[in-house]
């Protein structure tokens, strides 16, 4: 038996930006049963967060009720590609389960559907932002690549997963903030 689930944000007025945008990083997908957080990358397993703060000399976190507010003055906010998936129910541990493996909903086991015209209604909005991916190399699947397509070019970034692969002998945390601060370029 079959079972969709949709994005955890799907309801939520954040899950499209209505903010001014000059930072937009673009994620996989939250899904709706797993583990709830306030934002997206907010599980203490994540990289984004703290990364950022680093980046843009601010204390960015969203157990804050001051988060959204910074969100707002440095412009930053996230989507995710994937709005919902349609998946066979006994591979639901692997879907909700601890890591949320990217592996699992970016192959040809799961039916994605895509959120691509939400971000690009918010890419229009905000001429000029910065797209950054935050899934590594994403997949090869021939709809993922389709959908990347219909957006503009897209800076990929190191995954913020503390699950991310990191050169031997590189502390994963310097790595992955070296690598952002070389490619975000502030505004």
């Amino acid at each position: 038996m079959n079972k969709i689930m949709k994005h955890q944000f799907y309801t939520k007025d954040f899950f499209i930006p209505s903010w001014d945008i000059k930072y937009l990083f673009l994620g996989t997908f939250n899904p709706n049963e797993g583990e709830k957080v306030n934002y997206f990358y907010t599980r203490k397993t994540n990289l984004l967060w703290p990364t950022l703060s680093k980046i843009f000399n601010d204390k960015l976190n969203a157990e804050k009720l001051d988060f959204f507010e910074k969100l707002k003055f440095h412009k930053i906010a996230c989507m995710d590609l994937i709005l919902s998936i349609d998946f066979k129910n006994v591979d639901k541990e692997y879907i909700i389960g601890k890591g949320y493996s990217d592996s699992k909903i970016i192959n040809n086991s799961v039916k994605r559907v895509y959120n691509t015209e939400n971000i690009q209604s918010v890419i229009n909005k905000n001429p000029g932002v910065q797209l950054y991916s935050t899934w590594g190399n994403g997949s090869n699947l021939k709809d993922w690549i389709s959908e990347i397509k219909k957006l503009p070019p897209i800076t990929k970034l190191i995954s913020p997963s503390r699950a991310a692969r990191v050169p031997k002998g590189e502390k994963k945390e310097l790595f992955i903030f070296n690598n952002w601060q070389n490619n975000i370029t502030l505004q």
